[in-house]
């Protein structure tokens, strides 16, 4: 039996706008890093917590260039509730996307496009930066998922601590 895969409506409303544009440059604008451990011991068991979100900071329709926001921020959390979360990581990157000039989308289009593209075209940059400073707090590493269309604002993983080496 073959498993039936949810279409995601908005995704149909923008489809004219991700068969257009392109990405111009990502850069990372913003980023918070703190850890309350020495060791993945001291942590004891984790799981982890990611929480997206995406806006147009600006569109200027005369040069068919726009700025999306991505913030991508992830907590790393003991089990024990009366721990602090081990890790945490915020970040913003900046996406700067083009059009061609004779484009006409409308800000609802550019919206729904930046909450879903906006987050996958900044997942792997986010993966790479959180991994990275994990290692540079002399922490393991760990895994961190894929992103999946459906809920971009929340996702939760329990006890990835399998992932740790």
């Amino acid at each position: 039996m073959k498993k039936q895969i949810k279409k995601i409506e908005p995704l149909k409303e923008i489809a004219p706008l991700i068969a257009a544009v392109q990405i111009r440059d990502i850069r990372l604008v913003e980023a918070v890093v703190r850890t309350s451990v020495r060791s993945a011991k001291e942590a004891g068991e984790i799981e982890f917590e990611v929480v997206t979100s995406a806006d147009v900071k600006e569109y200027n329709k005369d040069e068919g260039i726009f700025w999306v926001l991505a913030q991508i921020t992830t907590r790393i959390i003991p089990v024990e509730p009366e721990k602090a979360a081990a890790v945490s990581v915020s970040v913003g990157f900046e996406i700067e996307y083009s059009l061609p000039k004779e484009s006409r989308f409308s800000q609802e289009q550019l919206n729904t496009f930046s909450r879903i593209n906006g987050v996958f075209h900044a997942w792997p940059y986010w993966r790479e930066f959180v991994q990275n400073m994990v290692a540079r707090m002399n922490l393991p590493t760990i895994t961190l998922p894929v992103f999946r269309l459906g809920d971009t604002t929340k996702i939760k993983r329990k006890k990835p601590d399998k992932n740790i080496r």
